[in-house]
């Protein structure tokens, strides 16, 4: 949930980026101990990139670390994963998208059995890997920096197969672009998964409101339902993005 005062920084950052800590203090009327404090929780919480001397607001293309993505939001993470991992049925085949929240609900479906899970995601398989779950790892070109399979084989295999759900996970939701991501390569893969399964559910924590990224990975009328969570959304609500079910947990 954005303070006051995060929600003042962001706007200045939008209207300038970068600004540097003197810059910030001096507009917020406070100290600039207070401002480098209060950017450090906002560059937790992923909402800014922290340079030296002041801030900036994340750039379309930049795709913080996976690790890095995991430590930012870890409980509301959580908190989907594990509403999800109790509503997948046995018998069903699922697959789970690249990303730190299905990396949680990896965790949870540790805990099952009976179902079958594909992935591009070595991550997500690394984890799956300890489990009693019947786990395909689709193949293709690794996209080193997020430990992934992408590329025109990768595409291929997933077209071969039909998925009773597919997980989709996104860099941010905006009301002028839509579901957003990082990468070219990893939407084009998404969309791969999207077009194979008879339900699309995108679990989408609150911070990714009101954020945009580099390319749109679909139109909302593509997915069937949205997870996210209860409180303070700090401005656009899940409400103006989609019409379909939303689940708050």
């Amino acid at each position: 949930m954005a303070t006051d005062r995060e929600k003042d920084i962001l706007n200045f950052l939008n209207e300038k980026s970068p600004l540097s800590v003197e810059e910030l203090a001096a507009s917020l009327y406070v100290s600039e101990v207070t401002v480098r404090r209060d950017l450090a929780a906002m560059e937790k919480k992923g909402m800014i990139v922290r340079k030296r001397g002041g801030a900036s607001l994340p750039e379309l293309g930049f795709e913080p670390m996976f690790n890095q993505r995991q430590k930012k939001n870890n409980e509301l993470k959580q908190s989907i994963a594990k509403y999800v991992a109790n509503t997948i049925q046995e018998g069903e085949v699922i697959a789970l998208d690249v990303g730190t929240t299905t990396a949680e609900l990896a965790r949870e479906l540790t805990k099952r059995s009976g179902i079958t899970v594909f992935t591009s995601c070595i991550q997500v398989a690394s984890i799956l890997a300890k489990s009693n779950l019947q786990v395909y790892m689709i193949g293709g070109l690794i996209r080193k920096t997020e430990m992934s399979m992408v590329g025109s084989i990768a595409q291929e295999t997933i077209r071969k197969f039909t998925f009773d759900r597919f997980y989709l996970g996104v860099a941010g939701i905006n009301l002028e672009t839509g579901l957003t991501d990082y990468s070219i390569e990893e939407t084009e893969v998404k969309r791969a998964f999207i077009d194979r399964s008879k339900r699309v559910i995108a679990l989408v924590d609150r911070t990714k409101f009101g954020h945009s990224s580099l390319i749109q990975v679909c139109e909302a009328e593509q997915i069937d339902e949205m997870i996210t969570n209860k409180g303070d959304f700090g401005g656009e609500l899940p409400e103006d993005h989609f019409k379909g079910k939303i689940t708050y947990v």
